[in-house]
């Protein structure tokens, strides 16, 4: 098992490749290339709390990425623009500010419902059962509009 001290050594080149990434992903204009930074960052994060219990902040980094994606993607948008109007620029920076919002929002509310001791049996498992259900029923139904 790696101790605290051994895993920063693993961690640290991973967040690095990830800086380097998203710069180079910004700076030639690759837009395929902007997830990947992401997944570097998230899976250092993961790699951090190997044998930690949950982490509080977990939801603040959610948003984090978000944003970061956001940001990334529009700065990509952009490019080759001589300048975007300032009222629009207003109204999608104010976007994607609620939408970090909203990602910690929600992931708090997830965290807080994993720490409800609900008990257990047939009946919750029928339940968790049908949410799942519902989950990827829904996710299709979208995926089909769109």
């Amino acid at each position: 098992m790696l101790q605290a001290d051994s895993r920063q050594w693993l961690i640290l080149p991973i967040c690095g490749a990830a800086v380097v990434l998203l710069g180079l992903a910004l700076l030639v204009g690759w837009a395929w290339l902007v997830p990947w930074p992401l997944v570097l960052l998230g899976a250092a994060y993961a790699l951090d709390l190997a044998d930690a219990s949950v982490d509080q902040w977990s939801p603040v980094y959610a948003g984090a990425f978000l944003a970061a994606a956001e940001l990334s993607y529009w700065s990509l948008e952009l490019r080759g623009r001589a300048q975007d109007l300032e009222r629009l620029t207003e109204r999608r920076a104010g976007l994607i500010v609620a939408l970090a919002l909203f990602a910690v929002a929600l992931g708090g509310l997830v965290l807080a419902a994993t720490s409800l001791r609900l008990g257990s049996g047939v009946g919750l498992d029928v339940v968790g059962v049908f949410a799942a259900v519902a989950s990827v029923f829904v996710l299709a139904l979208v995926a089909r509009r769109a």
